[in-house]
């Protein structure tokens, strides 16, 4: 049997496969975090609806174990501070969500994505109906909006636009606190009027860390098999 490996193809081929093994590791690492994330979600949404945490608990709260639970909310909208979401509908239509401080009855303020408007609608003058007056009880789920990234445009503040959802900084512009750090989606109740439009939450995660992994496991794998090749269409491995 013939066993006389190149010394550099060998090497380099070794650093490659132990990247692309890791890499295939990683991603069932990913894979592993994501199921249990998701496990939690349904976990969270399936429980009764809970009070927000007193306010002198917003500080210490856990707000990654917190997002995606069902909450009932008490308190008073002011509608005159709406500030308005660039965001695409659940259902993929164009305009924003409308975001809304409520001043909550035992003090402290929350920010409620009170749902979608097209842009039509985007004016509080062509929706008075659904500006509701005076205290309010509704059931929502506590949302952590999504992160900006390197092509998340500023605010437009003159327009009154955003193009993501920044607990602290749309409180800091509107000059509310304290603020719970979490945001509040409205629930699908509907209101007067029909707009806002609530039940925006996007539950849907994308989970593709399996298909990841078996491609990076594959690669490795035809790289050990490019490797063979090579060395058997030079005579170096054989069964001679």
């Amino acid at each position: 049997m013939t066993f006389r490996p190149m010394l550099w193809p060998t090497l380099l081929g070794a650093v490659a496969l132990v990247i692309l093994i890791g890499l295939g590791n990683w991603q069932m690492d990913r894979l592993a975090w994501k199921e249990g994330l998701l496990a939690r979600i349904e976990a969270g949404l399936a429980a009764d609806p809970q009070p927000l945490p007193p306010r002198d608990a917003w500080a210490n709260l856990d707000q990654e174990a917190f997002t995606y639970t069902p909450v009932t909310v008490t308190g008073t909208f002011d509608h005159a501070r709406e500030v308005h979401a660039y965001i695409t509908s659940i259902d993929g239509e164009a305009g924003y969500h409308v975001i809304t401080p409520l001043a909550l009855e035992g003090g402290g303020h929350v920010l409620v994505d009170r749902g979608f408007v097209p842009v039509s609608r985007k004016a509080a003058a062509t929706r008075t109906e659904g500006q509701i007056e005076g205290p309010v009880a509704f059931t929502g789920i506590a949302i952590t909006p999504e992160d900006a990234n390197a092509f998340t445009p500023e605010p437009d503040l003159d327009g009154n636009v955003w193009y993501h959802r920044p607990v602290d900084r749309i409180a800091q512009e509107l000059g509310i606190a304290p603020v719970f750090p979490l945001m509040i989606d409205a629930g699908p109740a509907p209101v007067p009027g029909g707009y806002p439009v609530g039940g925006q939450t996007r539950l849907a995660l994308k989970n593709p860390h399996l298909g990841y992994a078996f491609t990076w496991y594959g690669l490795a794998a035809t790289l050990v098999g490019v490797w063979l090749a090579f060395h058997i269409a030079r005579g170096r491995i054989g069964l001679k």
